[in-house]
């Protein structure tokens, strides 16, 4: 099995692991799939956390008593090495997903009004696997748009649509097996030429 097999499967197993916990069990949880040292990004009011007891007190444990019999739901699932780094013996692997995390929202978070209805949180998360532990994590999600959900828009009257957007239409943004390297080659292309064009219009 390639180390991007295993990478992917064991993030699978840890989703499993925390999406069954109850709150008070997702310290062991992280305990289990996270590096003791391991370095948690997101933004305000989480920001960088380093610990396992804080990401579980901070985060887990508060969203999931918020939203009740809290479900993943998966759109994209993909793995592959770090395009940008330089170094030859960085052995690791990343692999993001992105979907919504869809529950009841029964209990306030942040202050957030629940609706004692199904919401959906929209996120996308970013994990580096390295000797079988999750050692860095990027993890972002649509506070606002939980907000609106609520009908606490923090926003001023928009002139588009804001809505829970769906997956790809083929449904096959879930690529847990390997992928022939040059599929993943021209992604990343096409990935960077987006990139380097935003902002450059006249």
């Amino acid at each position: 099995m390639s180390a991007l097999t295993k990478a992917k499967v064991l993030v699978r197993e840890y989703y499993a692991a925390l999406d069954a916990a109850a709150p008070k069990a997702c310290e062991e949880v992280l305990g289990r799939y996270l590096a003791p040292d391991v370095v948690w990004r997101s933004y305000h009011p989480f920001n960088e956390m380093g610990d396992t007891a804080t990401i579980a007190d901070r985060l887990w444990a508060p969203l999931k008593s918020g939203l009740k019999r809290m479900q993943r739901r998966m759109d994209i699932f993909f793995g592959g090495e770090n395009s940008l780094t330089e170094r030859s013996d960085d052995d690791s692997v990343w692999v993001v997903s992105m979907g919504h995390l869809m529950g009841l929202f029964d209990e306030p978070w942040l202050g957030i009004r629940p609706t004692r209805k199904i919401a959906m949180l929209r996120y996308c998360e970013f994990l580096r696997v390295q000797d079988g532990k999750i050692t860095e994590v990027a993890f972002y999600f649509d506070i606002p748009h939980l907000m609106v959900q609520a009908g606490q828009n923090p926003f001023p009257p928009q002139t588009a649509a804001q809505l829970v957007q769906p997956g790809p239409m083929t449904h096959d943004g879930l690529l847990y097996d390997n992928r022939p390297a040059q599929e993943g080659a021209a992604t990343l292309g096409a990935i960077n030429a987006m990139i380097t064009d935003l902002g450059q219009w006249k």
